[in-house]
């Protein structure tokens, strides 16, 4: 029994043996540290030509972050916000010259506004819709001659308030000037015709028009002033100054076309305000 497992043994020696000898390269591969080797550009290369995606490193390297310059240009060119840069400290240069650039547009805006304002002061007539002036009507299509101060005021709220009111609303035949300065008060006076026409100007300066008392190739009238046109001086004004609707006719007209002004200073303005 001895002699067989003296026998045995270099049999198990050898087999233990061969399994250090197998496991001592695994134990070492597993002790070793983790290194990477980045690749060559060459090796890259080779690897990029046969697919259209590059490595993201090499993408990276090759396409680089635009410039602050670059997204402010884009921004100014198209009116959109530009994304934001990566690093707005790399360019001053660019930020200053944003910076000019807005000052520039500001300036512009400034002087066109101051440009409109001075020629509103002198040069200025109410819009309105003429086919609410055609659906009041007129004299002469009405055979209401006598009838002008409610034409006139009918003509005044329908470029205040874009509604065609019937004449007849503020009196028809008589003068009760009902919103255009009070029941009945057709002999306000202004006192001279200077102030008159300066009030006429005021009123339309503010968006609002008058309706004036003058004379005409049928004796008194009364129209209602628009605009102004030249008013160099709004203290020495006449009637060539001022646009009118004149309810003889329906039509806009200069309001000294055939009309001087009447002699009383009298006008009516309307009570919205």
């Amino acid at each position: 029994m001895a002699s067989r497992t003296l026998s045995a043994a270099p049999a198990y020696l050898a087999a233990l043996a061969l399994l250090l000898l197998l496991l001592l390269p695994a134990g070492r591969a597993e002790a070793a540290p983790a290194t990477t080797v980045a690749p060559s550009a060459a090796a890259l290369d080779r690897a990029g030509a046969g697919d259209e995606s590059l490595p993201l490193a090499r993408a990276a390297s090759s396409s680089p972050l635009p410039s602050p310059s670059s997204f402010l240009a884009a921004s100014l060119s198209t009116g959109e916000p530009a994304p934001p840069a990566a690093d707005t400290a790399a360019s001053p240069t660019a930020d200053l010259q944003v910076l000019v650039t807005a000052q520039a547009v500001y300036e512009r805006q400034q002087a066109e506004r101051a440009a409109a304002a001075a020629a509103q002061r002198t040069d200025k007539v109410l819009a309105y819709d003429p086919a609410l002036i055609a659906a009041i009507g007129n004299q002469s299509a009405g055979g209401h001659a006598v009838c002008c101060p409610g034409y006139a005021c009918a003509y005044g709220d329908a470029v205040l308030t874009g509604k065609a009111n019937d004449h007849a609303l503020y009196g028809c035949g008589c003068c009760t000037w009902p919103g255009w300065g009070g029941g009945n008060s057709s002999f306000r006076s202004l006192g001279s015709d200077a102030a008159l026409l300066r009030e006429a100007y005021d009123e339309i300066a503010a968006g609002r028009p008058t309706v004036a008392h003058v004379s005409g190739p049928y004796g008194e009238h009364w129209i209602c002033l628009i605009g102004y046109r030249d008013a160099q001086d709004p203290d020495a004004l006449t009637l060539d100054n001022f646009v009118a609707l004149d309810p003889a006719n329906g039509q806009e007209v200069v309001a000294s076309y055939r009309y001087v002004p009447y002699g009383d200073a009298c006008q009516h303005v309307s009570d919205l305000r």
